[in-house]
């Protein structure tokens, strides 16, 4: 082996990767077919753009299956769906097709129906569709809300001349001054308004206990009066003169007090005319169609970008690698933007412990010694991949350098077989090729997982084993786990 080249030795051990992963795709694609379980839908919809096979299917926003397969017959796409076997589903179930993020990832939504339904059985079709938002659309429908809001701004900035403007402000201030006020009358009188309506409460508690013994009373006091109307009709007689001559006395200003009210109901007569003739802000605002339109537009719009709020994945990894060669730690973090299960980026930090080699020189009665110290350092990754069925590539820059990657993904993505190559500089400490790494990472419980593998191969003196593990959670994760913690409070 001494005698063959670099180049031979690299695609003697491409050949055998190559042979390994397709030994390994025969293998986990019988294994899949035999261990899956659950039973099959079938649901058909008109148009399925952004929705691949092995999609999650969700059930009140918990992963219920996958989309097992996808037909076009007659023009319309058939989907078989392998639900879980715990699931039940009834046969007014609805399928949707729903967005997990803003860059078009898309996933089936199912309501699982009513149990006064019968359940469908294996191979029986979901026939209920809730049409779902298309992006193209959406886009389509916010350039023209944009358009409508320059309209209607136009159409404002016409109407709103300056004696509108003018009155508008005012009215403005003077509810402002108004709310100020009722603001501080409610904070001076917050204390007797709050005795006052526990005064009524006590008052119409006490009502209810003597209200009987109350009628009685109201009965002898109609006697009494009976008695004394005679008297009562002098004193009212006498009322009646004195209220007459104090009429007389304020004639003049009585007459003045009832011209202000005649002229006050022609003012609101006039205004109500010309409200009615659409002449005045308000009046323009009332009679002008355009502006309905260009609301009910906007409005609309707005409803649908809304619509679109909860549509792109993203990922959370943690993990450390122990090398068993130079006995030392490797921490990794990155961030998985996932616009569709078939296109996703990789953003990541490294911090490798052999990243640097500090060197000093000294010089002591002409002796030259060199010193060499090997410093941790932080790197940076950022990748674009692109996955085909089981098998997904990677480009971009790897621990600060340029890399490429591939990834074969087994048991429903639980398992991945990872290759990285990347530094072809060789400028890692004592390094003379190009950095390659493979290994095996395996999902065993939700969020965490376990990996191992062979690291550095192409450089003899650095080729060593790792094992490690990390965590893994997505935005939705996040969420889960936030909202059932305990609330915190700082003393």
């Amino acid at each position: 082996m001494k005698n063959f080249s670099s180049e031979l030795k690299v695609g003697i051990f491409a050949i055998i990767v190559i042979f390994i992963l397709s030994y390994m795709t025969l293998k986990v694609g019988i294994l899949s077919n035999i261990l899956e379980k659950g039973y099959r839908l079938h649901v058909v919809f008109d148009n399925i753009s952004g929705l691949d096979e092995n999609s999650r299917i969700k059930i009140a926003g918990v992963d219920s299956g996958i989309v097992k397969k996808i037909e076009l017959k007659n023009g319309r796409a058939e989907l078989t769906l392998l639900i879980h076997p715990d699931k039940d589903i009834y046969q007014n179930a609805k399928a949707s097709l729903r967005m997990t993020g803003l860059l078009g990832d898309k996933y089936l939504s199912i309501s699982p129906g009513t149990p006064d339904a019968p359940l469908l059985q294996d191979g029986d079709f979901i026939t209920i569709i809730d049409p779902s938002a298309d992006i193209d659309l959406l886009a389509t429908e916010l350039t023209s809300a944009g358009s409508n809001i320059g309209t209607l701004a136009g159409t404002l900035g016409d109407i709103l001349q300056e004696p509108e403007k003018k009155a508008i402000a005012d009215a403005i201030r003077n509810l402002r001054d108004v709310s100020e006020e009722l603001k501080e009358i409610l904070a001076e009188n917050r204390a007797p308004l709050r005795d006052t309506l526990a005064n009524l409460d006590d008052f119409s508690k006490t009502l209810g206990e003597r209200g009987p013994g109350l009628i009685e009373s109201l009965e002898r006091i109609a006697a009494k009066l009976d008695e004394k109307a005679p008297g009562l009709v002098d004193e009212l007689r006498s009322l009646a003169a004195d209220l007459k001559s104090v009429i007389g006395d304020n004639r003049n200003n009585l007459q003045q007090s009832v011209e202000n009210i005649k002229d006050l109901s022609e003012s609101a007569n006039r205004i109500a005319e010309r409200l009615e003739k659409g002449e005045g802000t308000i009046g323009k605002l009332l009679k002008e169609p355009e502006l309905y339109d260009s609301l009910n537009k906007v409005a609309s719009g707005a409803g649908k970008a809304i619509d679109v709020a909860d549509k792109l994945r993203t990922f959370m990894d943690f993990r450390a690698d122990y090398s068993v060669r130079g006995s030392d730690w490797k921490g990794y973090f990155d961030l998985t933007i996932k616009p569709r299960d078939d296109k996703y980026y990789i953003l990541g930090v490294v911090k490798d412990p052999n990243g640097s080699v500090d060197t000093t020189v000294t010089t002591i009665d002409g002796d030259i010694s060199t010193k060499e110290e090997v410093e941790s350092k932080y790197e940076f990754s950022a990748q674009f991949a692109k996955r085909f069925g089981d098998t997904a590539l990677r480009i971009g820059m790897l621990e600060s350098t340029l890399g490429f990657g591939s990834d074969y993904y087994f048991n429903n993505d639980a398992g991945r077989v990872r290759f990285d190559i990347w530094d072809f500089n060789a400028d890692e400490v004592n390094a003379e090729r190009a950095h390659a790494k493979i290994g095996v990472d395996y999902r065993f419980l939700k969020y965490a997982f376990i990996s191992g593998g062979i690291d550095n191969f192409f450089n003899k003196d650095l080729v060593g084993a790792y094992v490690g593990g990390g965590f893994m959670f997505e935005d939705e994760d996040f969420k889960y786990i936030f909202g059932k913690s305990p609330n915190l409070s700082l003393p």
